[in-house]
């Protein structure tokens, strides 16, 4: 291939690369002629582009599109990378950009989308040179031009000198090893396993299965590999970062393939299983996956089945255990590969253009090995042969420590005390990132720590309220948004069986009344006092936000009706007459709050609020005992109310700085219908396709988790606000795509995970 270069004519080639007055786009290259470079498997074909810019970094204030020079960023994100170089003094770069047409033969496994087997696309090729400032213009363009590098040859690679860059752009699909974390596997399929048997379930699977849903992921985006060798006979750094997407047509794809799903089918049916059985139950898994199950398994096999919640179903013959099984082996699969890609695609969405995947530094031996998987998009084959000292950064280990891919986890509710995420992140599908199109992705995240009443140990709670564009967009609308919720509440200390329980049925997880063996066999089975770990979750996937969306609102006087049920509900168990259960805390306390929220908290100060419960529980049939009237106007040593009494919940939930109209206690009232009218303005958004502003900070998407995190301030506040929206998904009809769970581990016991629909 050859090139001619064509300096514009105010440029003198005798002067130097350092000069300040130089401009960046300081010359075109035009190519001519095909090159074939050899890929593994096959071969491509490279027709050049014509009037390849060519550009000179010298100034830190210098852009450079592909991120590979430029100054520092502060304060540095871990996948953020900065650039890979920075002009100073004793440095600075050519960069030589070409767009070529790449043609594929052969069979081989070829990274660019549309290429295996044929076919063409787009690639953008750029070729890092640094030279000293001193350096003429013309002596530096004429060695370049002689050498120019390609990133797909081993050779160029392995040729870079340092302070050198090579780098490639395309539409680009990745294999990657990933696997999903263990309450991610434990409350998926429980909420599966709940959706199969129309009810409750409750599994016990043993914690060591994590490597056992080992899959590949497959990511089909824009993506720019860039091979570099920073000091003089050190290590080569490669890097896979996120670029902007030149093909606003073309979102991310992310596809799951599972390794093997047996080990876990195996787990969850050994869930049921007594020691007896324990050792047979792989080989009737083996047995039911190779199609060789005989008669004498049966009784294992309905034994096992019906403790998952299978009995109605079964007969007692063959053919109906294997069609439940694959019944049972489907939906797992396809539950977890779900939740795996919805997870990954979370994460990934909120990752700015430049953000890392990959980024490894390969001592210059170990070039050879890996370069054909890296052209050939193969980070698999790479994390299963290299060395852990060789990743420097990897996007899945990053999101799997802050428990937020996979499992949809908060990622600050892990060490947080008080800590609020909003952001929003804009991805381009051109250079025009005024104008052309765009896709946002936002998060708004609050989790907070406290001293709760439900252990003796610190409670963490939280949520996360997400919105992201699937497609690129030149008007961006909120229509074009998915949206979906996450909360969860976890703790860990002395919590009592009726206590745990008790908060398990606020949260939807547990029906009021119904048995709950399982749970009661985890506490029986422990040493008294053993420490006890809860976690609790509610997730409302897009498909059933948008229902909740599109109903709320219809029903005003019903939804009222049960944000007050769920008021009292919400109160804190306690060993009295009037607290003893939610149904009965709703029973009595409802008619307080419904006038509460009639009164739209105007005049409710603390003398109405402590005659009001007094004259409720004096008037009830039979009247509350006059030790539990008592009970709720005592005070703690500091003067104020005790803080499990109602007055106590209306201090620390509902209270204001002062006495705003009237409503002292008003802020209860006031988050709910904030938050109603702010949920109804969004559905009215997406059904008008309202564009968003310019500042997307600014938008209804914005209010709405504004509104949210104020319903998710505070332990009570969000405690009813996880029971509310589990109470409208059943007044709407769409219970069964709510997922609610509880993980339970009681001492050194495997989990106890339950679900509900």
């Amino acid at each position: 291939m050859s090139w001619s270069i064509n300096i514009p004519a105010v440029t003198t080639l005798d002067r130097l690369l350092g000069d300040k007055t130089l401009t960046q786009a300081l010359a075109q290259a035009d190519g001519s002629g095909d090159g074939k470079v050899p890929l593994p498997g096959g071969s491509l074909s490279l027709a050049a582009a014509l009037k390849v810019p060519i550009e000179l970094f010298n100034d830190l204030e210098d852009k450079d599109a592909g991120g590979v020079i430029g100054k520092a960023s502060a304060p540095v994100n871990s996948l953020e990378l900065d650039p890979l170089f920075a002009p100073d003094d004793t440095a600075c770069w050519l960069k030589y950009a070409a767009e070529f047409n790449a043609q594929a033969s052969g069979e081989g496994s070829f990274p660019f989308v549309k290429l295996s087997g044929g076919g063409s696309i787009n690639v953008l090729v750029a070729d890092y040179r640094q030279h000293q400032p001193t350096q003429r213009l013309k002596d530096a363009l004429g060695a370049d031009a002689k050498t120019l590098r390609l990133p797909f040859v081993l050779g160029d690679v392995q040729k870079l000198a340092p302070g050198d860059a090579l780098s490639f752009q395309a539409r680009i699909a990745l294999n990657a090893g990933v696997t999903l974390s263990w309450p991610a596997v434990t409350s998926t399929v429980a909420s599966v396993l709940a959706l199969e048997v129309g009810g409750n379930t409750a599994l016990r699977i043993k914690a060591s299965m994590d490597a056992s849903v080992g899959a590949s992921l497959r990511i089909e985006d824009d993506l720019r590999l860039v091979f570099s060798r920073p000091q003089k006979d050190g290590p080569f750094r490669v890097s896979v970062r996120k670029a902007t997407t030149r093909d606003a047509t073309l979102g991310v794809k992310v596809s799951v393939e599972f390794e093997a799903e047996a080990p876990l089918l195996t787990a969850i049916l050994s869930a049921g299983a007594n020691s007896e059985d324990g050792q047979r139950v792989a080989e009737l898994v083996e047995k039911l996956e190779s199609g060789t199950l005989g008669e004498p398994w049966l009784p294992l096999a309905t034994k096992l089945l019906g403790g998952l919640g299978f009995q109605a179903q079964l007969d007692g013959t063959l053919a109906t255990v294997k069609s439940i099984y694959g019944k049972l082996r489907t939906a797992v699969k396809d539950g977890l590969r779900a939740t795996l890609q919805a997870g990954f695609e979370y994460e990934y969405g909120r990752c700015s253009e430049d953000t890392t995947l990959l980024e490894l530094e390969l001592p210059p031996e170990a070039m050879a090995d890996v370069h054909d998987s890296l052209i050939s998009g193969d980070l698999l084959r790479i994390q299963r042969g290299t060395q852990d000292a060789w990743i420097r950064r990897y996007f899945h280990v990053r999101t799997t420590e802050k428990k937020s891919t996979l499992a949809l986890w908060l990622g600050p509710l892990a060490n947080a005390r008080h800590n609020t995420t909003k952001k929003f992140v804009i991805q381009h599908a051109s250079l025009d990132h005024a104008h052309g199109p765009r896709r946002y992705a936002f998060q708004g995240a609050r989790a907070y720590q406290h001293k709760g009443w439900l252990a003796s140990g610190p409670v963490l709670q939280g949520f996360d309220f997400n919105a992201q564009m699937k497609d690129f967009s030149d008007r961006p609308t909120a229509d074009a948004f998915e949206y979906s919720f996450f909360a969860q509440s976890q703790f860990e200390g002395t919590v009592s069986l009726e206590d745990l329980v008790d908060t398990a049925t606020v949260w939807g997880v547990l029906q009021e009344g119904a048995p709950h063996d399982k749970l009661t066999q985890l506490y029986g089975s422990a040493p008294a006092g053993s420490r006890v770990s809860v976690r609790l979750e509610l997730r409302i996937p897009p498909g059933a936000f948008r229902t909740l969306l599109e109903n709320l609102g219809t029903k005003d006087a019903e939804e009222s009706r049960l944000f007050a049920n769920v008021l009292a509900r919400a109160l804190p168990k306690e060993n009295l007459d009037v607290r003893r259960t939610p149904g009965i805390r709703e029973r009595i306390y409802a008619p307080l709050w419904k006038q509460y929220l009639e009164d739209r908290a105007k005049g409710w100060d603390k003398k109405r609020i402590l005659g009001s419960v007094e004259d409720w529980l004096k008037h009830q049939n039979p009247p509350a005992a006059i030790e539990t009237r008592n009970w709720e106007k005592s005070t703690h040593s500091g003067g104020g109310p005790a803080p499990r009494t109602f007055m106590g919940v209306m201090e620390s939930a509902s209270r204001y700085g002062g006495d705003l109209g009237g409503m002292p206690y008003g802020n209860l009232f006031v988050v709910w219908s904030t938050l109603t009218r702010q949920l109804q303005a969004l559905q009215t958004a997406i059904r008008d396709r309202q564009l968003l502003p310019e500042d997307p900070a600014d938008s209804i998407i914005t209010d709405a988790f504004d509104a949210l995190e104020d319903a998710g301030s505070n332990a009570f506040r969000l405690t009813t606000t996880v029971a509310w929206f589990i109470e409208l998904s059943k007044l709407w009809g769409f219970r069964a795509d709510v997922q609610a769970v509880c993980g339970v581990k009681v001492g050194k016991q495997d989990e106890l995970v339950l679900s509900s629909i």
